[in-house]
């Protein structure tokens, strides 16, 4: 399946000087506007957690529609 576009943010804390903690920060946000195939899209959340090391301890959450009423 082809997805016209997917958008990815991995939310976590950031830590500023002094070890101050600011929780639910944006740490990393991904866009692919001009769309990427389903399959893709999975290996790259598998590489993103293996090789930058994002622990995904908390909650994932994908919001996919299709719509079926556009013509092409």
């Amino acid at each position: 399946m082809y997805l016209e576009k997917a958008h990815v943010k991995v939310i976590g804390t950031k830590y500023q000087e002094g070890g101050k903690a600011k929780k639910g920060q944006t740490l990393s946000e991904f866009k692919f506007d001009d769309g990427i195939s389903s399959k893709d899209l999975s290996k790259f959340l598998e590489n993103l957690q293996e090789e930058h090391h994002h622990r995904f301890c908390g909650e994932a959450v994908c919001n996919i529609t299709i719509d079926t009423t556009r013509e092409y």
